[in-house]
């Protein structure tokens, strides 16, 4: 059972997944939550493998967000559909930027109230 609602986006390229050390260009995210997130990318990833991740996305006055997050492949397989591969990431350790860059998000879907 999912412990927390994920956020999907309309265009993929929203948030994009690089490794952290080299700077390659991994994937982009599908959805994301505050346990982990999908990936969509051109290579199929190692299931239970660790990665060091960054992500970045751009916020709605142009700013460049930046968190760096240690994850966990969980799953991985390719989409039939569209050819490219998708992983489920887990998050491994707590990680400050991420959790600001989900509030971020969170913050950025609800709606003011009426009235």
């Amino acid at each position: 059972m999912r412990q927390h609602d994920r956020i999907a986006f309309r265009s993929m390229f929203r948030i994009r997944v690089h490794d952290a050390a080299s700077g390659a260009l991994i994937g982009y995210a599908a959805d994301v939550s505050e346990s982990g997130l999908k990936l969509r990318c051109d290579v199929l990833l190692e299931v239970d493998s660790l990665l060091d991740l960054r992500l970045r996305m751009r916020d709605r006055e142009d700013r460049m967000r930046v968190a760096e997050v240690k994850m966990r492949c969980v799953w991985a397989r390719e989409n039939a559909q569209t050819g490219q591969y998708e992983a489920g990431l887990k998050l491994e350790l707590p990680s400050v930027t991420f959790n600001e860059l989900m509030n971020e998000l969170r913050a950025g879907r609800r709606t003011p109230a009426p009235g």
